[in-house]
C-alpha cells in the first residue's frame, strides 16, 4: 500500500507541475494523467508477467511529442523500477534452475526484451533535453534526474517487497516444520504412553497368574492338611485340637477368598479389551480378510473379554476357511444390561453348512452359555452371521456363585 501511495503522490505532483507549466489544467494534461494512471494500474495487475511494462513505455514515448507529459515521467519511471525489481528475481529464480550464475540468465534475449520497456522514459527526457532550449530544456533535465531517482526508489521498494515475501515464506516453512515436529512428538508421546500402559497391564496379569499358581496352590495344600488334621483329631476325640484346626481352616479359607478376589481384580485391570479385540481380529483374518472392527465396549471383566476374543477368532477363522468372503465386520455393543457382539462377513448365500464348519460353532455356544449368555450363527443375504449376547448382572451372580463353590470345595 505504501508503494502505491507513493506512486499516486508522484502523479499528483506531476499534475500540479504540469498545470503550472501550461498555465492551467488542459485536456492534454488530463489525458497524460489518465494514460499514466492506466499504464501504472495495468503494470501492477500484470506483474511479474513479461510485457507488463509496455503500457508505461508507450506513454513515455508519447511524452516525446507532448512536452507537458514530461511531468509524469517520474511516476512512470517509479512503476518501471518496481517492474524491474519484481521481474528480475522472478524470472531469474526460474531460469537459474538450469544455470550456474545469474549473469547467464540476464543475458538471455527474452528477459532483456521484457526489461527493455523499463528504460523507455529516457527517450522523451533526452530528446527534449537535446531539441529544446530554455525552460523546456531545464524541465527535461529535471524530469530526467527525478525519473532516475524515482526508478531507483521503485527498484528498492520492489526488492524490499521480494525480500519480505521471501522472509514470510521462510517463516511459513519453519512454522510448518515445527507443526510437523510437534505432531510427531505427540504421536511418539502417545505411543510411549500406550506402551507403558500395556507394560503395566502385562505386569498386573503376570502378578495375578503368579499369585494364582503359587500362593493359591500353597493355601489349597494347607487347607487340605488342616482338614486332614481335623479328621484325625475328631477320630481321637481331641476337641481342643479340633477347634484350633477349625479356626485355622476358617482363616485359610478367608485368605483364599481374599487372594481370589485380588487376583480377579488384578486380572480385570490387566485386561485391555480394545487391544485383545484388535489382536483377535487381525490374527484370525490371516491377512486374507479385511476386518472392520467397530468397538463400542471400553472395558469388561477378564472372562468376558476372553470369551468374546475367542469367539471372534473362531468366527473369522471359519470365514477364512469355509467361505469366499473378502471382508468381515465385527461390531461390539455395550448395552445397559448386555454385552453384544456381531460378526458378519460378505461371503453371500453360498456358505458352508454349519456341520461342515467343525466343532467351532458348538464351542462358541458353550463359551457363551458358561457366562450365562447365548451365541447364534447362521447364513443371511450378506453372508454368515454370528451373534453373541452376554448379560451383565447374571454374569456378576455367576461369578459370585463360582466363588462360593470354590470355597465349599476348599472347605
Amino acid at each position: 500500500m505504501g508503494r502505491i501511495a507513493g506512486w499516486l503522490v508522484l502523479l499528483g505532483l506531476g499534475t500540479l507541475c504540469g498545470s503550472w507549466y501550461g498555465s492551467g489544467v488542459s485536456g492534454t494534461l488530463i489525458a497524460g494523467l489518465l494514460a499514466s494512471l492506466a499504464a501504472g494500474a495495468l503494470c501492477e495487475w500484470l506483474l511479474p508477467a513479461p510485457g507488463s511494462m509496455w503500457g508505461g513505455a508507450l506513454v513515455s514515448l508519447l511524452a516525446t511529442f507532448m512536452p507537458v507529459w514530461l511531468f509524469f515521467l517520474p511516476a512512470l519511471a517509479f512503476e518501471a523500477g518496481v517492474g524491474l525489481g519484481t521481474m528480475v528475481p522472478a524470472t531469474g529464480s526460474a531460469d537459474m534452475k538450469d544455470t550456474q550464475a545469474k549473469d547467464s540468465v540476464l543475458a538471455r534475449p527474452r528477459l532483456l526484451l521484457a526489461l527493455l520497456p523499463a528504460f523507455f522514459w529516457l527517450i522523451p527526457a533526452i530528446t527534449d533535453l537535446v531539441l529544446f532550449r530554455g525552460l523546456t530544456q531545464r524541465y527535461a533535465l529535471l524530469a530526467l534526474l527525478t525519473s532516475a531517482l524515482t526508478q531507483g526508489g521503485g527498484l528498492a521498494c520492489a526488492h524490499l517487497a521480494v525480500a519480505k515475501g521471501r522472509e514470510w515464506r521462510i517463516e511459513d516453512t519453519e512454522r510448518y516444520r515445527i507443526r510437523q515436529l510437534h505432531g510427531r512428538i505427540n504421536d511418539l508421546d502417545e505411543e510411549r504412553a500406550q506402551a507403558t500402559r500395556m507394560a503395566h497391564l502385562s505386569e498386573r496379569t503376570r502378578i495375578a497368574r503368579d499369585i494364582h499358581d503359587n500362593v493359591g496352590h500353597l493355601l489349597t495344600r494347607a487347607m487340605m492338611q488342616v482338614q486332614a488334621g481335623r479328621v484325625v483329631a475328631q477320630s481321637k476325640g481331641d476337641q481342643s485340637t479340633e477347634r484350633i484346626l477349625d479356626d485355622v481352616g476358617k482363616t485359610l479359607n478367608e485368605a483364599m477368598t481374599t487372594i481370589r478376589r485380588s487376583v480377579h481384580d488384578l486380572e480385570d485391570e490387566g485386561t485391555d479389551f480394545a487391544s485383545q479385540m484388535e489382536d483377535a481380529s487381525s490374527e484370525a483374518s490371516m491377512g486374507r480378510l479385511k476386518v472392520d472392527l467397530n468397538n463400542g465396549i471400553e472395558t469388561a471383566p477378564a472372562p468376558v473379554c476372553r470369551c468374546l476374543a475367542t469367539i471372534v477368532r473362531e468366527a473369522l477363522t471359519n470365514t477364512v476357511r469355509h467361505s469366499s468372503a473378502r471382508s468381515a465386520q465385527v461390531i461390539l455393543r455395550d448395552l445397559p444390561a448386555f454385552w453384544q457382539m456381531v460378526v458378519q462377513d460378505d461371503g453371500g448365500i453360498q456358505q458352508s453348512q454349519p456341520d461342515s464348519r467343525g466343532m467351532g460353532l458348538a464351542d462358541m455356544e458353550a463359551r457363551a452359555r458358561a457366562l450365562g449368555g447365548t451365541a447364534n450363527s447362521g447364513p443371511n443375504r450378506q453372508g454368515w452371521k454370528v451373534f453373541v449376547s452376554l448379560p451383565k448382572q447374571p454374569w456378576s451372580d455367576h461369578s459370585a456363585a463360582e466363588h462360593g463353590e470354590d470355597r465349599k470345595v476348599m472347605a
